[in-house]
């Protein structure tokens, strides 16, 4: 049997601004010391446990919003208004430097279990918070572990949000029947299952290297390049502060910056392009072609 010699390069997923080949969406989930209030309150009395959860407010989103506005990427910051509650100037601070601040709950609750009232309570109150904390109401939601519920687009429309970025079925953004367009991302493209380790509670298993990190989403960039999609990073300040690791990302973005046909962009700037362009999506699913 002989192979076909050219690379598969299927025709692009979406079409981007400007001709662009791919999206890429840079988000920082900055849970802090959420990481561990949420799964036990009396982890509050862990010092270390905490001071490492307390690294990403203090430490690891100065030192992030410092490369990336020096590269002059956008990013989008998705904050439990308890941390925003805790820490308002460096809340303010990432505000001020023209970054999106979206919706992450209030105490990182996972909402699989709370029931309606419950999750809809959590949301006014997470939002109430950050409007008073940034003067504006976010457009943008991801749930807390990415998890949502069956009403949970709903209830979204319904407080007024563009945007959501929990969901995991696609690699370019679509539009629910509501009206709410989804930004998917992947645990692959995480850095939680990378870097993440406490020793009691047990969190993580052993933190990567870089270089394996490195080659892991650079590859998976590439392909998304090749296949026209929207590369969604996650990453967590109380890992991915560690100079290391900072230093990791520097060159993931300025080697993807060097490919020259991406498109760097904010959660609600892309979600108002795919509203903007409901034909821009190319639709694989053989059971949902009309």
């Amino acid at each position: 049997m002989t192979l076909n010699p050219d690379k598969y390069l299927p025709p692009p997923r979406f079409s981007w601004p400007g001709g662009k080949r791919c999206a890429v969406m840079l988000c920082f989930d900055v849970d802090g010391e959420t990481t561990a209030l949420s799964e036990d309150p009396d982890l509050a009395r862990r010092l270390t446990t905490m001071s490492q959860c307390e690294y990403g407010p203090t430490v690891g989103v100065p030192r992030l919003l410092g490369l990336i506005d020096h590269l002059g990427v956008p990013a989008t910051f998705f904050i439990p208004s308890f941390i925003a509650m805790n820490h308002p100037e460096m809340t303010r601070a990432i505000a001020a430097s023209g970054h999106e601040i979206g919706a992450h709950g209030h105490l990182h609750e996972k909402l699989a279990y709370l029931n309606p009232e419950q999750e809809r309570d959590v949301l006014r109150l997470s939002l109430g918070i950050l409007e008073e904390v940034i003067g504006k109401r976010p457009v943008g939601f991801r749930a807390p572990w990415f998890e949502i519920n069956p009403g949970t687009t709903d209830l979204l429309v319904n407080e007024g949000f563009l945007y959501n970025a929990s969901l995991m079925s696609d690699d370019v953004p679509f539009i629910h029947g509501n009206g709410l367009v989804e930004i998917p991302g992947q645990w692959m493209l995480e850095d939680w299952e990378q870097f993440a380790f406490n020793a009691d509670p047990a969190w993580g298993v052993i933190p990567e290297d870089c270089e394996k990190v490195y080659r892991l989403w650079w590859d998976e960039f590439e392909a998304m390049r090749d296949f026209g999609c929207c590369f969604v990073l996650t990453l967590h300040p109380w890992l991915s502060g560690r100079p290391s690791r900072v230093r990791l990302l520097e060159r993931l973005l300025r080697d993807i910056a060097a490919a020259g046909d991406v498109w760097f962009c904010q959660g609600e700037e892309l979600a108002r392009w795919v509203l903007a362009n409901p034909g821009a999506r190319r639709v694989l699913d053989f059971d949902a072609r009309g």
